[in-house]
């Protein structure tokens, strides 16, 4: 069991590192990294308090809007996985939504991403897909979209517990709020 609010400080730490600010510093790796490192312990944090109840069930089922691009045809490789646009069809990308687990395992199991800026040079978007979807496609998630759902997440104390045991599975149903 995880005392959840030490996890919830970090997404609020989080959250805050990707807001956009007015005069951004110069792009640097360092920061770049740093960037990918604090995403991918971000996501890691709210898959683990979804898989432990430790949000509720509305957190857990929120949706994300984010946006997917076709691969053009071929392979994806360890060789050219870092040439997106020749890989995917950036320019032809559809909006749908995702939920925060789907997500969360697309930067926990990433096998390539590229973080980007606007014209303010500030973060906006990620470019991300897992080792399962690279061969399908590429997700862009627009940073804001990362900022909601851990603001949501690090806000979200459950206050109940539902569980109804399911035979077929010989494991609980657990619903929170």
């Amino acid at each position: 069991m995880i005392e959840s609010c030490y996890w919830k400080e970090e997404l609020h730490r989080i959250g805050k590192v990707l807001l956009a600010v007015s005069k951004p510093p110069r792009w640097s790796e360092r920061r770049y990294c740093v960037l990918q490192r604090e995403l991918a312990v971000g996501f890691f944090i709210l898959r683990r308090l979804i898989e432990l109840h430790k949000v509720s069930s509305a957190t857990r089922d929120a949706t994300l809007s984010v946006f997917f691009c076709e691969k053009r045809g071929k392979d994806v490789t360890h060789l050219n996985k870092h040439e997106i646009w020749e890989l995917y069809d950036l320019e032809q990308e559809v909006a749908t939504t995702k939920k925060p687990s789907y997500i969360a395992n697309q930067f926990i199991h990433s096998y390539t991403s590229l973080i980007s800026r606007d014209e303010s040079r500030n973060w906006s978007d990620v470019y991300i897909v897992s080792d399962y979807d690279r061969n399908d496609c590429i997700w862009r998630v627009p940073i804001a979209e990362v900022r909601r759902i851990f603001a949501i997440a690090a806000d979200d104390y459950p206050h109940s517990i539902k569980m109804t045991f399911n035979p077929a599975k010989k494991d609980f149903k657990v619903e929170t709020n």
